[in-house]
């Protein structure tokens, strides 16, 4: 029975695509013998806050501790706009969470911001971050594989001060329903149940009914509520999101299908 479940969380496209294949089959390779399973979820191409969220959800909420590994490649090489000499890129770094989760990934914008206050340690990895295009396939997955191994030599220095803190007031993640997921102060908002407001996200502005739950309004409404996610963060405190929904629709195709980061604001209607 594999003990080791490691998942990869990429921007590679389609789960489909042949991107996730070859990384899978490096990942199974540098592991060697270690009894592991490798599963596969995609995020928008460069989106690191859907990234991070999808990180965050999956590690803080894990239950199988010290067993559950993850590498995660969402790399939209944004840390320096020249040209780049030989395909460098972001950092790769290792994580340690208080929960013994352990994540090796790119260290690129919000990839690691929703993790950052749960974690032991953040370290760089001393491994070549340029020499390919598909750094996730042919440089990467070695590291991996060797700390995974226990092998810690190429853990370096501590790099905490590199990853920004959670945003606020911002679309984090949108799920396979169009639901839109959204780092905003929920308490704030549910003082305003069984009343309507108004989001702008995008440029675009929706009449919102704020419900107890996102069911709580007649199909073809918009809704927002507290949404199923969330997690305890590194100081004890349950963090929750607000999730804006089109019952019986999908609110993100009204918005325009908006990325992760797009800023979101509501007020009251008086």
């Amino acid at each position: 029975m594999d003990k080791m479940l490691v998942y990869v969380v990429a921007d590679y496209g389609a789960l489909h695509d042949l991107a996730f294949a070859e990384v899978t089959q490096k990942l199974y390779a540098e592991l060697g013998d270690m009894p592991a399973r490798i599963e596969t979820f995609a995020v928008p191409a460069f989106d690191t806050y859907a990234t991070g969220f999808a990180l965050a959800q999956t590690a803080l909420n894990s239950e199988l501790g010290a067993d559950h590994k993850f590498f995660v490649n969402t790399a939209p090489r944004k840390d320096d706009l020249t040209p780049r000499v030989s395909n460098s890129g972001e950092g790769f770094v290792y994580v340690r969470l208080n929960n013994g989760v352990e994540i090796c990934a790119v260290n690129s914008g919000y990839s690691l911001a929703f993790v950052k206050s749960s974690a032991v340690e953040i370290r760089q990895i001393k491994c070549s971050v340029e020499g390919s295009q598909f750094r996730s396939r042919d440089i990467f997955p070695a590291a991996f594989g060797k700390i995974m191994n226990g092998d810690r030599s190429d853990i370096g220095e501590d790099v905490r001060d590199q990853v920004p803190d959670a945003p606020s007031d911002v679309l984090c993640y949108t799920d396979g329903y169009g639901n839109m997921k959204c780092a905003l102060d929920v308490d704030d908002i549910m003082q305003r149940k069984g009343q309507d407001i108004i989001v702008e996200a995008a440029g675009q502005q929706q009449i919102v009914r704020v419900a107890d739950g996102i069911f709580g309004v007649e199909d073809g409404q918009f809704c927002l509520s507290v949404g199923s996610s969330g997690w305890t963060d590194g100081d004890g405190q349950t963090i929750r999101f607000a999730e804006i929904v089109k019952r019986g629709g999908s609110a993100a195709a009204v918005f325009g299908k908006p990325l992760g980061g797009t800023q979101i604001t509501w007020r009251a209607i008086h």
